[in-house]
């Protein structure tokens, strides 16, 4: 039989979210699907919330909701393939909006929305028995409904996680090719560098001096907190991100390289305002990093801070990197500032077409080590 083309959008979403579904093989599989489903029903019915009490100061409201929508049905064709094989071929599939947003539900019918996902929840959970195929097949109505209150339509908003989804976990990882692989060498940023992170104490107080080929650039650092956290350091995480990401102005500033040739690259993605926003990226992630011991032991980074990381850049050319190298940048970025900050100090090779950040300690670095002060080698 010949499936209709108006459902081949629900099956195809179907299939890709298969692929992309960790929590496959565990032994609460379906449990773990429902409560991912509850947690994004909330996060649409809170998005209605929002536009109802901010009225037109919150303009991104179906921009949100679209997001939020398709997050949601990825957790829905997960649990239904899951508790109700088949289920998805049996359900109408609106192509588009199907009813003007005007005549769509107010709050109460959002409210109706939750309590349904409540039901498909407790039915996984055996606390509460039910026809599961009838729960979610109403859980689906609702969904269509709600989609038209908010002119979302499902098959864009199932695109739209689709994206996402291959933006941080991707068949094939493939790096975005440097953003200035066609400018002249002198404003590309270094293929190669060495840069030895020098420690100096001064008391209590410890400052990271920056040399490069034995000259000094940049500013000296402190924590600048009163309860010292390694952020001296920091400079590592501009480094990672011009290897894994091709972008930093903050490098860019610091080795005189920005791309002069071209006024509009030059003043839109290599001013001071770009170089404020990768320094604002930088605080915002190391606040959460501290408090996950700067990601050690681990070897991800939670999606809802990639996705803020994803905003902050927005307008700027790097907001086209996908996911999984911001990631990637945060994670190896992280991994030599903790070897940074116990050394401490020592030697960062950077390898841009190899997309390649290295850490060697000054103790290792044996003509190196005998020039540095016993402040320096001393310092913990």
């Amino acid at each position: 039989m010949t499936r209709s083309p108006q459902k081949s959008w629900l099956q195809e979403f179907a299939a890709t979210a298969a692929k992309t579904d960790s929590f496959t093989g565990k032994p609460d599989h379906a449990a773990l699907l429902a409560a991912g489903l509850i947690g994004e029903a909330g996060s649409v019915v809170a998005e209605l919330k929002k536009a109802r009490r901010e009225r037109e100061a919150y303009p991104v409201y179906r921009e949100r909701m679209v997001e939020e929508v398709g997050d949601f049905l990825w957790y829905f064709v997960r649990l239904a393939s899951v508790v109700a094989p088949g289920l998805l071929d049996e359900l109408p599939v609106p192509g588009k909006i199907v009813i003007s947003a005007a005549d769509g539900p107010l709050l109460m019918g959002h409210l109706e929305f939750g309590a349904a996902v409540g039901e498909v929840l407790a039915a996984v959970s055996g606390s509460k028995g039910g026809d599961m195929r009838a729960l979610l097949r109403r859980t689906w109505t609702l969904l269509t409904v709600i989609s038209n209150d908010a002119n979302v339509c499902l098959r864009d908003a199932s695109g739209r996680n689709t994206a996402k989804t291959k933006s941080r976990w991707p068949d094939e990882k493939n790096y975005a090719p440097l953003f200035d692989e066609d400018f002249p060498v002198e404003e590309q940023l270094p293929r190669r560098l060495q840069v030895d992170f020098i420690e100096r104490a001064r008391g209590a107080r410890r400052a990271v001096i920056l040399r490069c080929n034995d000259i000094n650039f940049g500013d000296r650092l402190t924590d600048n907190i009163e309860d010292p956290d390694g952020y001296r350091f920091h400079d590592i995480f501009h480094f990672a991100y011009a290897v894994h990401l091709g972008w930093s102005p903050v490098v860019r500033a610091l080795m005189r390289t920005k791309r002069k040739s071209n006024s509009r690259i030059d003043e839109a993605q290599d001013g001071a305002r770009a170089g404020i926003i990768e320094e604002a990226v930088s605080a915002i992630v190391f606040s959460r990093a501290k408090q996950l011991k700067f990601f050690e032991g681990l070897d991800h980074v939670d999606l809802d801070l990639l996705k803020t990381v994803k905003e902050f850049v927005e307008g700027f050319e790097v907001e086209a990197v996908p996911l999984w190298q911001w990631e990637t940048a945060i994670l190896e970025g992280y991994g030599v500032f903790r070897a940074l900050c116990a050394g401490p100090g020592g030697r960062v090779a950077l390898e841009l077409v190899e997309r390649r950040l290295s850490y060697t300690p000054h103790a290792a670095n044996e003509e190196y080590a005998k020039g540095l002060p016993s402040t320096s080698r001393g310092a913990t």
